[in-house]
């Protein structure tokens, strides 16, 4: 536990020195509230009152809080009074910073949605004065698109219940089967769906298609969506390929959205080193190479990507003005492919139990391989040795990559699929050399 508090002390450092340089080199060198060394400390500082609330101190936490952020509105106010420039990007940006300090600890929300706000906040505060060209000449279509997309994530989604439901609490079903003498028996707690969380699934893919759009008409198509599936990619990668595996059935851009799709994977490779270095870092020592591998054959293939030349650049361009922002039922149907994965997922947990680990880990790969790492990481060295938790790290790794491959040939572009499938042959090739070491 103490390793796992010492990283993340280590990246609330990383992370505000990032966010100072940014303040730094964007200000020329004369930030309003200061550089590398001041929003370290404030990210810092934040990162020990998460410490002091999550050991039961929340009164001396919450007094740290609300002393920053007095501060912050009083160093504001007398700013704004002396100077009539009423920006408040570099005091927000201070609060930012000082809250990703404080998540980083208290593990709120998911390390990697930290870490994803990070990335944004750093994205948002280096475009300045491009900001302006997101609302140039947008059309009545994409505002509506827009407020479609509002309603999906605002409304739609905060009104679905967060609840799992389970077979037994289908209408009818138990008594109907007792009147045919079938009993459930073990499967009656069987769980079948969560609607709050599948439908975070739909708002996801269509919210990379959003921001990808977004960025698209303040950096261009091409790095807008890389950047999007980068930053996605530490959410769910499986949900940023399936993205820009529809986006290549619309676009010529084909060479980059595989690139983008790569990147999107490189990312949740990263994500690894967040996931199992504080619950059993000896493993993810030894493993280390292999993700790195990984890591390194991804950035490969991303760059050769980006740098392959498209057909019919400029007619693509125009194009694009025609094409819908987001499409809703391309992501219903692959919300549905992960309900079905998930429901087979769990009947073989109950069928075949510990005994059936690998087989339910690969289906579960599926869906992602998120909670398959951290419950390896829990068992390596323990319930099963190092060698054999990465022997199952690679073949669920393995089995994800081309599942992400099998929904891009379902659903988008069959030259986007190949070209994905032949680079994360790649990656699963050369990941599998470090098992000669082990």
């Amino acid at each position: 536990m103490l390793s796992g508090l010492f990283i993340k002390l280590i990246l609330s450092i990383v992370f505000g020195a990032t966010i100072g340089l940014e303040r730094e080199s964007s200000n020329n060198g004369e930030s309003a509230i200061g550089g590398i060394r001041s929003y370290a400390m404030i990210a810092l500082i934040g990162a020990l009152a998460g410490i002091l609330f999550t050991h039961n101190y929340s009164g001396m936490a919450l007094l740290i809080a609300a002393g920053f952020l007095v501060l912050i509105i009083s160093y504001y106010l007398l700013g704004a009074w002396n100077t009539k420039d009423f920006s408040m990007a570099s005091e927000l940006s201070a609060f930012i910073t000082f809250l990703i300090g404080f998540l980083l600890i208290v593990d709120v929300i998911p390390l990697q949605i930290t870490v994803a706000v990070f990335v944004i906040l750093i994205f948002i505060l280096s475009l300045k004065s491009r900001t302006s060209q997101i609302v140039a000449g947008i059309s009545r279509q994409e505002l509506q698109s827009f407020i479609s997309y509002a309603i999906i994530a605002l409304v739609v989604m905060p009104v679905l219940p967060d609840v799992s439901y389970k077979l037994q609490d289908i209408p009818v079903l138990p008594d109907l089967l007792k009147g045919v003498n079938v009993d459930l028996g073990k499967f009656s707690t069987l769980d079948l769906i969560n609607p709050r969380k599948i439908w975070m699934v739909v708002v996801l893919i269509t919210g990379i298609d959003v921001l990808g759009y977004v960025l698209g008409r303040i950096v261009g198509n091409k790095k807008g969506f890389a950047l999007t599936s980068f930053m996605a990619g530490f959410v769910s990668s499986t949900s940023a390929t399936q993205s820009l595996a529809l986006r290549s059935k619309n676009t010529n851009f084909v060479n980059h959205l595989v690139g983008a799709a790569i990147l999107a994977n490189l990312a949740s490779f990263l994500q690894i080193f967040l996931l199992v270095g504080p619950l059993n870092s000896k493993w993810l020592l030894s493993i280390a190479p292999a993700i790195l591998i990984m890591v390194l054959t991804s950035g490969v293939i991303a760059f050769v990507f980006f740098k392959r030349k498209e057909p019919q650049d400029e007619e693509d361009a125009q194009a694009k003005k025609a094409v819908k922002i987001f499409s809703l039922m391309p992501a219903l149907k692959f919300a549905g492919i992960l309900i079905v994965v998930k429901i087979v997922t769990k009947i073989c947990l109950i069928l075949f139990g510990q005994s059936g680990f690998i087989i339910s880990s690969i289906i579960a790969s599926f869906a992602g391989i998120d909670a398959i790492m951290v419950n390896l990481a829990d068992m390596a060295g323990g319930t099963i040795t190092f060698k054999f938790a990465f022997v199952t790290f690679l073949v669920v790794n393995a089995t994800n990559l081309l599942s992400k491959s099998f929904y891009s040939y379902m659903q988008g572009n069959k030259q986007f699929a190949l070209k994905f499938l032949i680079s994360v042959a790649l990656i699963i090739g050369a990941s599998s050399v470090w098992l000669f070491f082990i």
